[in-house]
């Protein structure tokens, strides 16, 4: 195990990111094709080309939908805002599950990933995707600063709204403004869902131990980075000023956090923690 961390950190620390994203994709395409992943019924997208999460695309879809719509509390009418939907793999079981009224809104900053998502996501319910022109040293994308960008949804007019594995790639200045986004387009009781790095009290003083699932050292002032010359491939946030930002953006808690497993040295339950916030009602 010693040898592994120890050569996954050399990797990290010499590789240029895109070339060690491109090698992890490819990995993972070749890993697919042996494992019979690619013989499913439903379209697959090429990990080289779409830059999509790892395990199987449509199996990790459904699980992380069922997560999504227990915390959101779900309904087929919704208005879904889907935060760096990539690919689709929540679009897929999303738009599936949207009646005839329901409506789902996907951005991403991949023209590739959202050609795909385009071409096979089908619904009852009205579909859009957009693209976010927003640069990304992480994915490799030009544009404006995420915190400049606007979200595709007028005020109050999302049931719903998840973020799956993007917190975890944010700047905290982008952070702080797409939360800020969130509260704007949710109406009054709408809820988040989102995945990411949340650091409590409790764990900082092992988040550095080279044990851990994902060891992290400090970046700025309750930021934390798997590495700090590359902050936007694994960063996490202590929940004080997590707190801080939530209640700026007019959200709440709508449910104690799910620690995942990054911080510890056994891989049980979801990597990434599990957050469910809510836009506070107004009077």
């Amino acid at each position: 195990m010693g040898v592994v961390i120890a050569l996954k950190k050399l990797v990290h620390a010499w590789m240029p990111r895109r070339l060690v994203n491109f090698v992890w994709n490819l990995s993972s395409d070749v890993k697919d094709l042996i494992e019979g992943r690619r013989k499913s019924a439903k379209p697959q997208p090429w990990r080289v080309l779409h830059n999509v999460g790892g395990g199987d695309f449509h199996a990790t879809g459904r699980h992380f939908f069922s997560l999504f719509s227990q915390a959101v509390n779900f309904r087929p009418s919704d208005h879904v805002l889907d935060l760096g939907c990539g690919a689709g793999r929540l679009s897929f079981p999303i738009a599936e599950a949207l009646d005839e009224s329901g409506r789902y809104t996907g951005f991403d900053l991949s023209d590739s990933a959202l050609g795909f998502a385009r071409k096979h996501v089908k619904s009852r319910g009205c579909v859009d995707f957009f693209r976010s022109d927003v640069k990304s040293a992480e994915y490799g994308a030009s544009g404006m600063n995420a915190h400049q960008y606007r979200f595709p949804a007028e005020d109050g007019s999302i049931d719903a709204a998840l973020a799956i594995s993007l917190f975890s790639h944010l700047l905290p200045l982008d952070a702080t403004h797409y939360l800020a986004e969130t509260g704007r387009v949710l109406r009054p009781g709408g809820r988040l869902f989102l995945t990411g790095f949340l650091i409590e009290n409790d764990q900082l003083p092992d988040l550095t131990r080279p044990d851990r699932k994902l060891p992290m050292e400090a970046f700025s002032a309750g930021v934390w980075a798997a590495d700090i010359r590359h902050p936007e491939r694994a960063i996490g946030f202590e929940k004080a000023l997590f707190d801080e930002w939530i209640e700026a953006a007019g959200l709440v808690w709508a449910a104690p956090p799910v620690r995942g497993f990054w911080s510890r040295t056994e891989a049980v339950g979801n990597f990434q923690d599990a957050i469910t916030l809510e836009r506070r009602a107004t009077h």
